[in-house]
């Protein structure tokens, strides 16, 4: 395993609910021997990356801190993401994550729990969120190149969280094609039974998706109103893309129509 790919490894077994890991925990999850743990997370301690709360245990360090200040500061992304999901959560009373795919991975970029008494927490995106059966998760897949999309079909465990997820490969291909072809993705009760995600791309102004605009939403209220949280949805992710410069209309062809017919006249 690359030097790189183990120290991603490393940093993503680090979570709101595991913010402490020990040595010996490291080394049971990334199956290698205690010894080669140790001197792993010693040395991502040593570079700031993680920081020593007591012999044999670690969180993550200042420079994550740091980094993460900068990138706030200067991702196009989370700029433009962040008052549209102010506005939305705000709005809707729903909780909104703008969320990207790190490897196998969801990564939320801006998230803001919702306003009804009712609601579901910020903390639902995290790397343990399955790809496979979130709307956020399927849209990210769906946009990959089929190389890439392969890849990490061959890489991941289609867990089946509850009756309704699908776990079958060939059927969720099925099913990220017509993903793609809608540019919406919604599911009810595949990832957490009384859960309810969606999620629509967002596009740069060269039309790249750059992550996607989601909804977590309890089950029942979604069904109560699937329309208009699929209007919400693609609404959200319509106006994020803009602020990053996506124009959805095709380039305009009239002068060159234009041209063909003075060519035609012999003009």
């Amino acid at each position: 395993m690359k030097s790189t790919e183990r120290t991603a490894k490393v940093l993503r077994l680090f979570t709101r609910t595991s913010p402490e890991l020990g040595t010996s925990e490291v080394a049971r999850m990334l199956g290698v021997a205690t010894s080669s743990a140790h001197e792993l997370l010693n040395g991502l301690a040593d570079a700031g990356l993680l920081r020593k709360q007591a012999p044999g245990r670690f969180r993550l360090g200042p420079m994550i801190t740091a980094l993460n200040q900068v990138m706030a500061s200067t991702d196009l992304m989370i700029e433009a993401a962040r008052p549209v999901v102010s506005d939305f959560a705000h709005r809707y009373g729903q909780t909104c994550h703008v969320v990207e795919l790190m490897d196998r991975h969801l990564l939320s970029l801006v998230g803001q729990e919702g306003t009804n008494a009712v609601r579901v927490s910020r903390d639902i995106v995290s790397p343990e969120t399955p790809v496979h059966a979130t709307a956020p998760g399927r849209i990210l897949l769906a946009e990959l190149p089929t190389p890439a999309l392969l890849s990490i079909l061959g890489r991941i465990e289609l867990t089946q969280n509850t009756p309704r997820t699908i776990a079958q490969k060939s059927l969720l291909r099925d099913t990220l094609s017509k993903v793609r072809d809608a540019a919406y993705a919604e599911e009810t009760g595949e990832f957490l039974t009384d859960l309810a995600t969606t999620a629509a791309p967002i596009r740069n102004h060269a039309g790249l998706c750059m992550g996607t605009f989601c909804l977590f939403i309890p089950a029942g209220r979604f069904e109560a109103q699937p329309r208009a949280y699929a209007n919400i949805t693609r609404e959200a992710a319509h106006k994020i893309s803009t602020r990053l410069g996506w124009d959805p209309r095709p380039p305009s062809t009239g002068g060159q129509i234009q041209t063909r017919r003075n060519k035609a006249k012999g003009e």
